[in-house]
């Protein structure tokens, strides 16, 4: 009886107990691996493994790398001065024309015939002025033997002067339906490449028409204009008073060939919704690498920075209005969250204005492991290297 009864409290004891002293033992050995066995506390968990670079001085190339658009320096709608039908076109669709070269030829036979008309009017009212004239004369001739009046002396100079007029306004209708008659050989206004022919010979045109016979865009020189960000304004515009000539350099994402530019002017006022001043760049572009409508990337030369404390590109974390890196504190050895101002980033260095010093170890690689103030242990020291241009 008595070892079935202890039998019984041993099971419930060992029901009570055994998950909480197993429990118990886990959580020791835990605690026992992560602060140590002798229960010092100060070891911490093990750092994060990073990559890191020390900030250095050197010159570098004040690059900024832009995204812009290219646009027709110049671009023409061509359109019908006057109502008429299409007898010839004289060009195909894509065609490059110069300036002056006969487009289109609208039908001028009726022009000519009311030209003819002003022609005759003209004729009859030269010949009445000529009359009017005579009259004139002989009046003031006559008045002064008493034959006729003053008053009639008056008139006749009233009639030549009016005459006068109708043979001036002969003249203007002449040489207005002979504008008209220009109006009939439609010739490029620039030199550029044409575009889609939109209306065909045989049909009719009206001056009023929306649709236009064609656009010429004149593609070189071609221009592109782009953005820059607010804080480069210093920058571009002590750039330009030093320099008569902002060298540039453009390419598309289709082609490795770079072609040069040169910038022509800034806008006179700042968006303040982005922050960013407008700007466009002149490039010759004899070959027509660069064609309207297109995007490319930029590369804006400024001078060169001389002296300039840079780090990594890779090290800047952060957005447009708050950069920072990660500072190793090499007595710590731990990550600091350092707030940096820079003056440019060209995607290899980055030039640092505020928040570091020289010599100052920031972390380029293993960020997303480390934390504000937590240990780190550096594997690696990455050089900024040479010199860097934008690509």
């Amino acid at each position: 009886m008595q070892t079935q009864i202890q039998s019984l409290i041993h099971k419930k004891w060992h029901k009570k107990w055994f998950y909480p002293l197993v429990a118990l033992v886990a959580a020791w050995w835990l605690w026992s691996n992560y602060y140590g066995a002798d229960g010092d506390s100060g070891k911490g968990p093990p750092p994060t493994e990073v990559s890191a670079a020390a900030a250095t001085r050197r010159d570098v190339p004040i690059q900024i790398p832009l995204v812009g658009t290219v646009v027709a320096r110049e671009s023409v709608v061509v359109k019908s001065r006057i109502d008429s039908q299409i007898i010839g076109v004289f060009f195909k669709d894509g065609d490059f024309v110069k300036e002056g070269q006969i487009l289109f030829e609208l039908d001028n036979r009726e022009l000519k015939a009311q030209i003819k008309q002003l022609e005759a009017a003209l004729v009859k009212e030269e010949a009445q002025l000529v009359n009017a004239n005579r009259q004139y004369e002989r009046a003031q001739k006559l008045v002064k033997t008493n034959v006729v009046s003053q008053a009639q002396v008056d008139t006749a100079r009233a009639t030549y002067e009016g005459q006068l007029a109708q043979v001036g306004a002969a003249k203007a209708n002449l040489d207005n339906m002979n504008v008209q008659l220009s109006y009939t050989s439609i010739t490029a206004p620039i030199s550029g490449r044409t575009g889609t022919i939109n209306v065909t010979r045989g049909n009719n045109v009206k001056a009023n028409d929306t649709q236009p016979l064609v656009t010429i865009n004149q593609i070189s020189p071609i221009r592109v204009q782009f953005a820059i960000p607010q804080r480069y304004y210093s920058q571009v515009k002590n750039a330009m008073t030093k320099n008569n000539r902002l060298s540039l350099r453009a390419k598309h994402a289709e082609s490795t060939n770079l072609v040069e530019g040169s910038l022509e002017y800034i806008d006179n006022n700042i968006d303040t919704s982005s922050g960013t001043f407008a700007a466009r760049a002149s490039f010759e572009n004899k070959d027509e690498t660069l064609w309207p409508g297109m995007f490319v990337s930029i590369t804006l030369d400024l001078g060169v920075n001389e002296n300039a404390l840079t780090v990594p590109a890779v090290a800047i974390q952060g957005d447009e209005n708050s950069r920072f890196v990660f500072k190793v504190d090499t007595t710590s050895q731990k990550a600091l969250r350092t707030p940096v101002e820079i003056l440019l980033n060209n995607n290899e260095v980055a030039v640092i204005t505020n928040g570091l010093s020289e010599g100052d170890m920031v972390i380029t690689d293993g960020m997303l492991r480390v934390t504000d103030g937590g240990s780190v242990k550096i594997t690696d020291s990455v050089s900024t290297g040479s010199d860097s241009k934008a690509p």
